[in-house]
């Protein structure tokens, strides 16, 4: 999966923190800059790079919307069916133009921005590889409430993980104590996975994770 972020200058600090979150979950991005006299060189690049790109986050504001060149961006995207579009706003801005039809994050926070913002667009760019991503997220829960807050992206797709899937989220959850001892996970999004996938895992850890769904199904 290939990212466009698209943004003006003065936000640079929101658009380097979502090209390093789309690092950590294996996205390679291409950061376009904001520059009225830009080269004929560097319009083409442009419209190559949106071109190629599967996802185009924008990020809208106040300074996005006084620029023609963003605005040009934004609407070369629009036109492009097969490409995801994730319009950020940073200060309550709305997209504007051809991109005007499509409802942004109404606004998001530099310190709290994660890769949870942009989750949505890119499981309707490509499912199997959002779903990975919410795996790697899930394994790697450090705290209880981390872990539900990880696992609630998931809830709208368990009927359409494949058996693998089902049978490795499984897994995950039982490698992590902060996953099968997290309350919500063990009552409410652990119990409808083992049911459809449990007879997937081998016999010691279908043991062990029944045994421990069923303590926290009695504390109920």
């Amino acid at each position: 999966m290939y990212a466009f972020i698209s943004y003006q200058t003065a936000d640079k600090a929101f658009a380097g923190k979502i090209k390093n979150i789309l690092k950590d979950v294996g996205i390679a991005s291409f950061l376009a800059h904001e520059d009225i006299n830009v080269s004929e060189e560097w319009r083409q690049k442009i419209l190559e790079e949106i071109g190629k790109a599967d996802l185009f986050i924008s990020l809208w504001s106040a300074n996005y919307n006084s620029s023609p060149w963003c605005i040009q961006e934004s609407g070369i995207a629009s036109f492009r069916k097969e490409m995801t579009i994730i319009p950020l706003s940073i200060d309550e801005s709305i997209p504007q133009g051809f991109a005007g039809n499509i409802q942004a994050k109404k606004r998001i926070d530099l310190e709290r921005l994660s890769i949870h913002d942009l989750m949505t667009g890119i499981i309707k760019a490509d499912l199997n590889c959002g779903i990975e991503i919410i795996f790697t997220l899930i394994a790697g829960s450090m705290s209880f409430r981390g872990a539900e807050d990880n696992f609630k992206p998931l809830l709208p797709y368990i009927d359409s993980l494949s058996q693998e899937q089902g049978k490795k989220i499984l897994e995950i959850a039982i490698e992590n104590k902060q996953v099968h001892h997290a309350t919500l996970c063990a009552r409410e999004y652990l119990p409808p996975l083992m049911d459809k996938f449990g007879h997937l895992l081998s016999a010691k850890n279908n043991e062990f994770l029944k045994g421990i769904l069923a303590e926290y199904a009695a504390e109920s």
